[in-house]
């Protein structure tokens, strides 16, 4: 059974995730789990009004879930276990604790849509949880007008390197139920040279043979800005989902190279999955 967490705080984003979340549940078993995370308890004013606000919010929390229960197609009904949860505490560090210490399968999170304002691009929730999470983390963009009963063409952006297998095993995994065709490319700002090239027909013979089900592309994404370069490919190969895998840098690393991770989250409305090294 595949375990998929969705946060919700009630915000069109949010209820857009987990529409995205059921509909990839839907297609094999899966327990989906609504939480939700309430502020943290002020010790000093604690009284009877922070009873009644936690009430409140699991009332809110238990009429979200017993409304999307309502709404399940049949599919859906026989493939989902959905399950809701109320936790104390600010969401990055909530979703962080409970989700490296249960470790589900992937959590779905909404995001604003792209460039929304100053605040998304500095930081949120969902960035926190892409760049500290120990799990998948799919990002879904508010305008994202992807079709979930039907993901047919996904980017994987790798480097080649062996966390890059595992990631694509995992990526096999959750996408097993649906007839897709996976593009694996490598960005390059010059010509590749001939190690990348090497690197990229040993990656295509393991996954000839150990894929053998799976359509998968490989080649090279080139030019010297690399969102412009992958919007191009987006829009010529109809993608329909980004996954890729959050290498660790060191400090020098990342003065000197913003995190692609980021770029893409906040200048896409193509949904993202993050692995992790």
């Amino acid at each position: 059974m595949v375990r998929i967490f969705v946060p919700v705080n009630f915000s069109d984003y949010s209820l857009n995730a987990v529409n995205y979340a059921l509909n990839l549940g839907q297609r094999i078993p899966s327990a989906i789990t609504l939480i939700s995370c309430q502020p943290p308890l002020d010790d000093s004013n604690a009284d009877n009004s922070e009873v009644k606000s936690r009430v409140i919010n699991e009332q809110v929390l238990l009429d979200l879930k017993t409304k999307v229960e309502q709404e399940l197609n049949e599919q859906q009904r026989d493939n989902i276990t959905l399950l809701s949860r109320l936790e104390r505490g600010y969401p990055e560090d909530v979703l962080i604790s409970i989700t490296n210490r249960e470790e589900p399968d992937v959590i779905v999170m909404g995001t604003c849509s792209k460039g929304d304002t100053i605040k998304e691009l500095l930081g949120s929730v969902t960035s926190d949880v892409v760049k500290n999470a120990k799990v998948p983390v799919l990002a879904v963009p508010a305008n994202s007008k992807a079709n979930t009963n039907n993901i047919s063409n996904i980017l994987f952006v790798s480097d080649f390197q062996d966390c890059d297998y595992r990631s694509l095993h995992k990526l096999i995994r959750l996408i097993s139920p649906f007839k897709t065709q996976i593009f694996a490319v490598h960005f390059k700002a010059s010509i590749p040279d001939k190690w990348d090239k090497e690197r990229l027909e040993e990656m295509r013979l393991y996954c000839e043979q150990t894929y053998r089900n799976y359509e998968i592309d490989f080649s090279f994404i080139t030019g010297e800005d690399f969102i412009t370069e992958l919007d191009n490919f987006i829009t010529q190969n109809n993608i329909d989902l980004i996954a890729m895998t959050r290498h660790k840098r060191n400090m020098i690393s990342k003065l000197l190279h913003p995190s692609i991770t980021r770029k893409i989250l906040f200048h896409t409305d193509i949904p993202l999955l993050v692995f992790h090294e």
